[in-house]
């Protein structure tokens, strides 16, 4: 914790610069409807608002699922190929990592999630000009123990950021869905201490906490599950809540756009939506 102390305490000269330049964008944040006030509001409160393909409405929303759709085929074949490991697809000695697609380049995401009204959803809650950093298509798997974003985390791109996160497919609570502690349970000095053991476990080659070490610190009663049917939409801050992708017995496909001010904090953990970390395999 003091290490988290010291770190917060030597960021004070560009925290101070950065509260300076909410202030003076406040009066240039675009008008939203009222339906778009309820999201910006239940980000600041939650950290997370739950939603659909459908009633959002945005355009383009048809060819964005064909999209996925045929995205989703390519993702398979690519997995065939690969498989090559005899061990069971999921056991500790073959764990079963996403597979992910940076699909940003590809105008029926790009168009979608550049959508003018999102934008406008974005800028109000970060409180800044945005930039929209690009899309994953990602699809996870069943693993014996938790081996990535399975374990209980935070992002790191920027102060605040915005992920809209479209299922797929149907998620129940065998799928994985979106889990999460709302952040107003979480009290400033609790944060500090998960955010210690989460420091500590990422020295080790881990992304975070498995569920055993975060009850320590939060009651299982306080986390929340984010199940849906396909077309569901979890939108989220993954910077301001403790989060992860529930373990999981089935799989689970989604798509996540990803959104931070224009200047992020972090810029160098924004360039796999758009380079190829992820790179997007053409159909054979």
């Amino acid at each position: 914790m003091l290490n988290q102390l010291v770190e917060y305490i030597s960021r004070i000269p560009s925290e101070l610069l950065y509260r300076i330049n909410l202030i003076r964008h406040a009066s240039k944040l675009p008008p939203l409807s009222a339906q778009d006030k309820l999201i910006v509001n239940g980000l600041r409160k939650e950290g997370v608002f739950g939603t659909s393909l459908e009633e959002l409405g945005l355009p383009n929303t048809p060819e964005l699922v064909k999209a996925a759709k045929g995205e989703l085929s390519n993702m398979e074949a690519a997995l065939s190929r690969s498989r090559n490991n005899q061990e069971k697809f999921g056991s500790l000695k073959n764990p079963a990592y996403p597979q992910i697609f940076t699909v940003t380049e590809l105008s029926d995401f790009f168009s979608w999630g550049s959508q003018q009204r999102l934008l406008n959803i974005v800028e109000n809650y970060i409180g800044l000009p945005v930039a929209f950093q690009g899309v994953h298509l990602r699809r996870d798997f069943a693993n014996d123990e938790p081996v990535t974003t399975e374990q209980w985390h935070l992002d790191a791109e920027d102060r605040r950021m915005v992920k809209v996160i479209v299922y797929l497919c149907d998620v129940a609570e065998e799928n994985g869905p979106f889990q999460y502690i709302p952040k107003y349970k979480v009290p400033f000095l609790l944060a500090l201490r998960i955010r210690a053991k989460i420091a500590s476990t990422m020295a080790k080659g881990k992304v975070g906490l498995n569920d055993r070490e975060m009850e320590e610190l939060v009651p299982p009663s306080l986390w929340k599950s984010c199940p849906g049917k396909a077309g569901s939409i979890v939108i989220a801050d993954p910077k301001a809540i403790f989060h992860h992708g529930k373990s999981r017995k089935e799989s689970r496909a989604a798509l996540f756009f990803v959104y931070t001010a224009e200047n992020p904090l972090r810029p160098e953990c924004c360039t796999q939506y758009s380079d190829q970390t992820f790179p997007r395999v053409l159909p054979v």
